[in-house]
């Protein structure tokens, strides 16, 4: 279902998952959680694995894999449920394992780091690319679910969000000081500064004595 919600890594399917669990929730449309969980399940377990696919290219999808899947990445999302092969898949009707299902092809995507499988319609993908399908296919998926109370939960997962970022930049403009630092190249200061100007002035052109000492 279309959703303006944006996933673009595992990291936001994981966020906005621990979202949905929180929440008060119900099904918008004739599409069941479980199938929700299932099927993105599914989906990451195939990119990794590729057991159990019988899925096969054809003749067009070879041709013009790579274009339809930089219109899907421009575009940023699914619009319609039959742009996606397979969906929706069969309702097992077990929430609790679809749930346990997907968290595990989470962590298992993170941990992976190849081969990956080829795509059904976009052919042969790396892992980058992969996970943006996976972040577009869980937002048209997480659309039909309806969430109770969740605006509070995603203020709270911003505002956190925000300071692991502040965190990271303030530590990453940290490094190069103390590269700067180690290389010795530094111009030293209290009271070895005196020493360090009559070092270099000992070894300056206009010095008559050229660094030799009294003649």
């Amino acid at each position: 279902m279309k959703s303006t919600l944006k996933l673009k890594t595992i990291d936001d399917i994981e966020r906005e998952l621990s979202i949905i669990i929180a929440c008060e929730k119900k099904q918008k449309a004739d599409v069941s959680l479980t199938q929700v969980y299932d099927f993105l399940a599914e989906s990451i377990e195939l990119s990794i694995q590729r057991i159990g696919s019988t899925n096969k290219r054809n003749t067009i999808n070879k041709l013009l894999g790579k274009y339809k899947f930089a219109k899907l990445i421009s575009k940023g999302n699914y619009t319609k449920a039959n742009q996606i092969p397979g969906f929706p898949p069969k309702d097992l009707g077990d929430s609790d394992s679809a749930l346990l299902r997907l968290k595990t092809s989470l962590t298992a995507f993170k941990l992976h780091s190849g081969p990956f499988a080829e795509h059904p319609v976009f052919g042969d993908l790396d892992k980058k690319q992969w996970e943006r399908i996976h972040g577009i296919l869980g937002a048209f998926l997480f659309g039909y679910i309806q969430l109770f109370g969740d605006e509070k939960l995603r203020f709270a997962k911003e505002r956190e969000q925000k300071k692991e970022k502040a965190f990271a930049d303030k530590k990453h403009h940290h490094h190069p000081q103390k590269k700067k630092d180690d290389r010795g190249d530094t111009k030293p200061n209290g009271h070895n500064n005196r020493k360090w100007k009559n070092k270099k002035k000992t070894h300056h052109k206009g010095n008559k004595n050229q660094g030799g000492g009294p003649r």
